[in-house]
Order: C-alpha cells, then structure tokens, then sequence
C-alpha cells in the first residue's frame, strides 16, 4: 500500500496509557538488559538470547517465527569454521495481525555481541553483578539494550493492538556484527510487504535525554575473508624451496591500507584479522587474513573492492602463492529521508521522550538495518534509523563500554509512540 506518514498528534488518553506502561516496565527493561548483557552471544550464535526472546514474545500473545521457518535456506555469511550446534538458526520476528486494512509496520533491533574481553573492577556491569559470563565476549555496542527495549516494546503496544489497523513486525536480528544478518532477512522476504520501517541505535556520541533523527552518512561496507595458499619448507635448509604465505599476507595487509588513502568522504579499510605459521622452523603453507571496506556510497565502495581484489591477485602472484577472496558480510548505505525525520521528531514532541533533538547527525560507521531499509524502499516502503542518547562509560567496541540504562525507558516510550501513531492505537 502507498503509505502516508501520520500527523505527530496522540490522544492524551493514550499518551497516559504509554507513559504509564513505560514506568510499570522501567524494572523489567533493566533486569532483561542485564540478562543479556551477562550472557553475550556472537552472531549466528545467539541460541540462548533467541530461546528467552521468543519465549517472552510468545507468552506476551504474538505469533513467532523463527528456524526453520525465520531464514530457512536462504545462505548466511560468516560461519564460524567449525560451527557450534544450532549456529545461524537464530534470530526471529513477531507478528502481530489487526485483521484490519493497514500498514505493515516494522521495529528491528539486533541482539549479537562482540568477541571483547570485558573490563573488571570499577566497571559498571562488573561491579554491580550483570558483567560477562563468558570468557572472550560481551555486549560492548548496545545490542543487550536494543533486544531489552524491543521486548519492552512488545509488551507496552499488545493491550493496544487489537482496536489498532494493519500489521505489525518486530523484528529481532542476529548477526549484525560484520554486516551479515540483515543481508539474510532481507533475502528471506521479510521486508517485502513492510510500509514502514525503522531501526535504533543506542549511543554512538550522541548525549542522554536527546536523540538523532536526521541522521545521514551510515556507511556502506563489505568484508572479505582472504585465503593464501604456498608451500612449506624447511626455515634453515631449503627455503627457497617454500612459498611463503605469510610474507604475501603481510604484504597484502601493508598494501591494502595504502588503497583507502582517498578524497572521497567516508572511504575506510581496516584489516582485523590475520593468521598464519605452525612453527619457527618452518616456512608459512597457508595465510588468511579478513579486511572490511567502507564508504559513504555504494559506488565508492565498489571501487575499492575493485581495486581491493586487483592488489590481492598481483601480490599473491609475486610471492608465488595462490589466493581466494571471499565475501564475508556487509551493509549498504543510508541517510534518513526528510519526511521519515518529519515524523519521528514530531512523535518525540508528542511523548516527550528526549529532551533535545539533535539537528544532524553523520553516522559515520555502518548498520545493516540500512540493508533492511534499502529493501523496504525498493519494495515501495518508508525507513529510517535512529540514534537515541545515552552517555557512555567509554566508547562501543571496547573493554569499558557502558550506557546510561535511562535511556531504555525513553527510548521505548518513543518506539510505541512510532508504532501506535502509524497504527491508529488508542
């Protein structure tokens, strides 16, 4: 259906009824976040995580889907080598159906973690009791809030549902860590049918009490898994008799980052991981390596994935080593439309949620809902992502990254007055 974005206007009867659902879950949220915070799970292994949302959802009234119906055979990019039981069959999205001409409405937040060691001591989560429980993991970007915050969602919109119209999808994605999950919704269909779509992000710079809706420069990105192959010799005896794979992956690591040295806005690359050798004494057989690419556009990306791939073969080759560059995952660029920004800031008006409205916001990094988001649109639909304040202990993607867990409670207040406003709750 062609959707018309609703005036920013909720009836004080409901706007009650929202504010005092958000102080009734203000406990819950925090004790669901720190649940999750203390079980941390990586992409395509959020086995748990997805068994304790689609309990809740369930018990809450919503029909669930998730595998082997959620993503069923469509592929899933980056498993693990050697994948755990039950990897890439999590995730899930509920639905609920007014029965009722409509909108199709969807909430995504994503719910993987991070392979972080986590912080001790004066840490928050650490001192307080909700840190890790497991070695080598944790919630170091806010995904524990998100997936707290869409069950609260869940729960403060159902009693509403039933005098509502059209359909609503809460979407509970795995894998965004490296670009991997969306991609896989996305392909699955998902986003088809969906009028209106839009996605949070906790943080990111942005201060508590306020929040970005005109938000732009999410950048496109794309990871790749490299793979080299030589021989091996003896280190001493014979070594020119060896091919020396992890001479060629250094090069190669060495030489991409030169390739990112660019005019145009946003254009980033950063190899993470490179692994190789079984002994001193002898010379590398194998190297791998993984590198991202990221860009303010898709064409600028493409580029350099070009030239990305050019640089791999010729340095292989002069090493005499044989290489496969495979992709790994990635997200596509987005910047929110201005009647998406229109709509969202007058909902934050109506509900008082946050405070201050930040005029603009450059992402500056990427977010795969913006794969999600560029499906709806091409489907005919409307999507934005939004950044909503938190201060932090120190920054995503570090040992000592925290959030003002205020910003729950506001951030689900403003997510039910989205869906309730495009919906027609009372």
């Amino acid at each position: 259906m062609s959707l018309s974005l609703p005036q920013s206007q909720l009836s004080g009867n409901l706007l009650e009824r929202l504010r005092q659902s958000v102080q009734e879950e203000g406990a819950r949220l925090i004790a669901d976040r720190r649940k999750f915070h203390a079980n941390p799970e990586l992409g395509w292994q959020e086995i748990e995580t997805t068994a304790a949302i689609v309990e809740d959802l369930t018990q809450t009234g919503y029909r669930v889907v998730s595998e082997p119906a959620f993503l069923g055979s469509v592929p899933r990019l980056g498993l693990s080598e050697d994948p755990i039981p039950g990897e890439g069959d999590t995730g899930c999205i509920a639905i609920y159906d007014t029965g009722r001409p409509g909108p199709t409405v969807c909430m995504r937040v994503d719910i993987d973690a991070l392979p972080i060691e986590e912080a001790v001591g004066n840490h928050a989560p650490a001192a307080q009791g909700f840190a890790s429980r497991k070695a080598g993991l944790m919630h170091a970007c806010g995904h524990d809030g998100h997936a707290a915050i869409g069950l609260a969602v869940a729960r403060i919109v159902m009693p509403l549902l039933k005098g509502g119209r059209g359909k609503l999808k809460l979407l509970f994605q795995p894998a965004e860590e490296g670009g991997r999950g969306g991609r896989a919704v996305a392909d699955a269909g998902w986003m088809d049918d969906v009028d209106l779509f839009f996605a949070i992000h906790l943080g990111l710079g942005v201060p508590s009490d306020s929040a970005a809706f005109a938000v732009h420069g999410i950048l496109a990105n794309a990871r790749y898994d490299v793979h080299l192959s030589g021989r091996a010799a003896h280190a001493g005896k014979s070594p020119e008799a060896g091919r020396n794979a992890l001479l060629a992956a250094c090069q190669i690591s060495l030489g991409l980052h030169t390739l990112a040295q660019s005019s145009r806005p946003g254009v980033r690359l950063n190899v993470g991981v490179l692994k190789a050798g079984k002994a001193v004494n002898i010379v590398p057989e194998e190297a791998t390596l993984t590198f991202e690419i990221r860009a303010q556009n898709t064409g600028d990306l493409q580029a350099l994935a070009a030239r990305c791939k050019d640089f791999i073969e010729a340095t292989a080759q002069a090493h005499g080593v044989t290489s496969t560059l495979a992709p790994g995952g990635g997200a596509d660029g987005h910047a929110n439309p201005d009647d998406i920004v229109a709509w969202a800031e007058g909902i934050n008006s109506t509900t008082e949620a946050f405070g201050t409205v930040l005029p603009d916001l450059f992402f500056g990094a990427s977010e795969d809902a913006a794969t999600l988001a560029r499906r709806v649109a091409a489907c005919g639909g409307r999507a934005g992502i939004f950044v909503l304040g938190a201060d932090l202990a120190d920054d995503h993607h570090t040992p000592n990254f925290d959030f003002d867990e205020r910003a729950l409670g506001k951030s689900a207040l403003l997510c039910a007055g989205l869906i309730a406003s495009t919906m027609g709750l009372d």
